[in-house]
């Protein structure tokens, strides 16, 4: 497969997270209304053995997710210190690139220590309140509010997303048609009113081919994974085990024609960003680890969600 790290410059608000899954998602449904419904159930019958895509989340500018590895027994006089540092959510993605062969987490703590980052530089988050609509009467519910987080890019923010595709299914170009596509369309929530706009940066520093970020290099044993995914875990077809790791529970929903009735899927437990695997054989390093899962729709087993674990190759 070949790899592929590109930066989007957001153009407008956004309602919807830069997820793994959810780019998945969408760039499928933009495949399938080029070629196609059935040419894309080809593609994803058997896509846990055959790949055909996969996407990490998208980060902010050069920065990746803080590795989470066997933690760093902290001194007396480092304790101010740590509880700010178990807060840190990103990392310097040189700096992960020059010591992931010897990573440890002290390291990364005192590189944080020096080098704080705080989200305000590159975004602003702000809570919406909304009213619950009746969906039988067509007015709003009495003491429904809720609350939508809507986040606004700072000028000069880029997006990185990093890819794995196969080229005999896809070409460079009409993977970054698509990618501009999705970005013309608009992407997640409130597309239709204008969120979620954006564009690939111009410049040929915006499209990286083989980024170092994906390279193997010998002596790996571990893995950071970049995505929004789950180990697979059958014992035939299990790569990797869990090393350190944080969960989150998602609520998907079906995009496309299928996002306007029966759209919610099943709830799933996913890991985040950041959660390391160990690799079980050093011998057979695979290129996207993890699986998809396919029991999460009432309409059927070719309703996938992408939750591949796009590999941070590391020693520890």
């Amino acid at each position: 497969m070949k790899s592929l790290k590109i930066y989007i410059k957001p153009l407008s608000s956004f309602k919807t997270k830069f997820h793994s899954d959810t780019l998945f998602g969408q760039f499928c449904w933009m495949y399938g209304y080029l070629h196609g419904f059935n040419k894309l159930e080809e593609r994803i019958k058997n896509i846990n053995k055959d790949y055909f895509i996969a996407f990490s989340d998208g980060f902010i500018n050069d920065l990746l997710p803080r590795p989470l590895i066997k933690p760093y027994s902290f001194e007396d006089g480092e304790l101010k210190n740590a509880k700010e540092y178990k807060k840190t959510e990103f990392v310097n993605a040189e700096f992960l690139i020059e010591n992931r062969k010897n990573l440890n987490d002290k390291s990364i703590f005192e590189f944080c220590r020096n080098s704080k980052i705080k989200k305000e530089e590159f975004s602003n988050t702000l809570n919406i309140l909304k009213n619950s609509i009746n969906r039988i009467s067509g007015t709003a519910s009495e003491g429904q509010l809720y609350n939508l987080e809507e986040t606004y890019f700072n000028d000069g923010v880029n997006i990185a997303i990093y890819m794995k595709y196969n080229e005999d299914i896809v070409a460079k170009d009409e993977l970054l048609n698509i990618i501009n596509q999705m970005g013309t369309l608009g992407f997640g929530k409130d597309a239709s009113t204008g969120k979620g706009r954006f564009k690939i940066d111009g410049g040929n520093s915006s499209i990286t081919d083989e980024p170092e970020e994906l390279k193997y290099f010998e002596g790996a044993n571990a893995f950071m994974s970049l995505s929004h995914g789950i180990p697979a875990t059958y014992k035939d077809e299990c790569d990797c085990k869990l090393n350190y790791g944080k969960i989150t529970t998602k609520f998907p929903k079906h995009g496309g024609f299928l996002s306007n009735a029966g759209y919610f899927k099943n709830p799933f437990i996913v890991y985040k960003p950041g959660s390391t695997f160990l690799i079980n054989d050093s011998n057979r390093v695979k290129e996207i680890y993890g699986t998809v899962l396919n029991n999460l729709s009432r309409h059927g087993e070719n309703h996938v969600q992408g939750t591949f674990l796009m590999p941070f190759f590391i020693k520890i």
